[in-house]
């Protein structure tokens, strides 16, 4: 592979890791604010909050037919295609779901994942609500 294909590659995969990350994040983000760890900590509860809300925001306009995917799976999926048209990469399934497949062999259905961000979403929402009054 030529130095130039390299960089489409090393690029790809970096966007996969920042979205692994915000995967991460947002798990962490609905243990933690359930938990109440935030709790007089007001200025990192804004910027909690505030990135929270980004990923949500586009994660349910993906899962809501507003956008048509991912914004960072497409710009992986486009990175990958720089360096390798024939496509022979492309996952069927989502990243979350990629990853849990090849970790433990099980296939997860995808409307799980849909399940799993309501249930996210729904514990953020009440415990800011909560820790509130």
């Amino acid at each position: 592979m030529s130095g130039g294909l390299m960089v489409w590659r090393i690029l790809a995969d970096t966007v996969m890791g920042l979205h692994l990350l915000l995967i991460g994040f947002f798990a962490v983000s609905v243990v933690l604010l359930a938990l109440g760890f935030f709790v007089g900590h007001r200025n990192w509860q804004f910027f909690y909050c505030g990135v929270t809300a980004l990923v949500i925001s586009l994660g349910v306009a993906s899962w809501a037919g507003i956008l048509r995917s991912c914004s960072l799976t497409d710009l992986e999926y486009m990175l990958r295609r720089l360096y390798d048209p024939s496509e022979s990469w492309m996952r069927t399934r989502s990243l979350l779901g990629t990853i849990i497949f090849h970790a433990t062999g099980v296939e997860v259905p995808e409307f799980a994942f849909t399940i799993g961000l309501g249930i996210g979403i729904a514990v953020m929402i009440s415990s800011l609500i909560l820790r509130r009054a």
